[in-house]
């Protein structure tokens, strides 16, 4: 060699430099890395993933801590195409650089989101957002639609047959999960409409957003939207609100409680019966005793305005007219006898006779009565009336007495 040599270094010092000179450039720092999953290996006791992104070209390393793994609403595997978010590090132990990933999705997860949102904000202004329909408060038939075999197919049936076991259950199996999903989801729900349900359940026990595709899907938010039986949409995604969610008429975060809350528990449907019967048997007494009412008030005025009523009080007047006048001219009798008896004391009292049996005596000539001295002389005849029987005399003398 000639020349200057430059300082000797260790390997540690060299990949220590590597890893601060990329670490120091902004573009390395936030990336976002398109490739293919290989020798993807995922550390079950730490929860760590280490895999391989590979194009056409080149292959880079690549690893994704627990507590991003976690956050993963997808579960990546060997051959998926994926979008990968992170710093690239060196691992200095062996004088690897990697991509240190904070985040993945399957690759056209963005356009997909943004075709999502297009494909709700549509549907939101053609108003399939906006009817919503009250379920049943006692269903007779439910009908559940979702996959045959899966778990959630299976706690929809404990539960309606534990609070109700007389409500009758329809299965109409569909695929809830992979290519044609949506279509036999849709084909499902129309099939629905023309079985005696009541309501309808449909969904599946949850999974990734990948997984549940198909209730994002138009033609399932059509054929939720056109059900003339109410739905309960059972998707069975806790955090994330599907479309075929927003179509419904009522959402449920699993079909357990999708199940719970299409039938009520038979104790709560026993108890509302007696309580409505309890009310139309009070309902009833209380129009009996109004009609009893209204019937006595009827038949009260039916009597008032009825001739033998008028009659029967006119008879009652006239007895009491009778009995006024039979009692006045009694009253008027007895008053002119009273007045007659005193009269007659009057009259007695004024009656010459009377006056003459106390010792008086009229005295009368042929020309009348005489009531003074001045009208006779001496030798005048006189008759005097006594109080019984008369005398006839010839005055003597005339007395003058002043």
């Amino acid at each position: 060699m000639t020349g200057i040599k430059p300082p000797v270094v260790t390997v540690t010092q060299v990949n220590r430099v590597v890893g601060m000179l990329i670490k120091g450039d902004r573009r390395l720092s936030n990336v976002a890395v398109r490739g293919e999953i290989s020798n993807f290996t995922r550390q079950y006791k730490t929860g760590h993933l280490y895999f391989t992104l590979k194009d056409e070209q080149t292959q880079l390393k690549a690893v994704m801590f627990a507590g991003n793994a976690a956050k993963l609403e997808f579960d990546p595997d060997n051959g998926d195409k994926v979008v990968c978010y992170g710093a690239i590090t060196v691992y200095e132990p062996n004088g690897v650089y990697q991509i240190n990933c904070s985040g993945m999705e399957p690759d056209g997860a963005g356009e997909q989101a943004k075709a999502l949102e297009e494909l709700k904000k549509r549907l939101s202004e053609q108003g399939l957002f906006s009817q919503k329909r009250p379920l049943p408060r006692i269903p007779e038939c439910v009908a559940v639609i979702t996959s045959a075999g899966g778990a959630a197919l299976q706690d929809v049936i404990n539960i309606i047959s534990r609070r109700c076991p007389v409500v009758k259950l329809i299965v109409i199996p569909a695929k809830v999960q992979g290519e044609g999903a949506d279509l036999s989801v849709a084909a499902a729900l129309r099939r629905a409409q023309s079985t005696e349900a009541d309501v309808i359940i449909f969904g599946r026990g949850g999974g990734s957003a990948e997984d549940l595709s198909a209730f994002n899907s138009e033609v399932v938010a059509r054929a939720v939207y056109s059900s003339r039986i109410p739905t309960i949409s059972a998707v069975g995604h806790e955090t994330d609100f599907s479309i075929a969610d927003l179509v419904a008429d009522m959402r449920a975060p699993t079909p357990s409680a999708a199940a719970e809350l299409a039938v009520p528990e038979l104790s709560a449907i026993l108890a509302a019966i007696d309580g409505s019967i309890e009310q139309i048997r009070t309902g009833v007494l209380r129009r009996i005793a109004e009609s009893s009412r209204v019937l006595e008030s009827q038949m009260a005025l039916i009597t008032a305005l009825s001739p033998r009523s008028r009659l029967d009080n006119a008879e009652q007047r006239l007895d009491e007219l009778s009995a006024r006048i039979r009692t006045g001219m009694h009253n008027r009798l007895d008053r002119a006898e009273r007045a007659l008896v005193a009269n007659a004391e009057v009259i007695s009292a004024l009656d010459p006779l009377g006056v003459l049996a106390r010792g008086y005596s009229l005295t009368s000539t042929e020309n009348g009565v005489v009531t003074s001295s001045a009208q006779l002389k001496p030798g005048d005849g006189i008759t005097v009336r006594l109080s019984e029987g008369s005398v006839r005399a010839s005055v003597t003398e005339i007395l003058t007495q002043r």
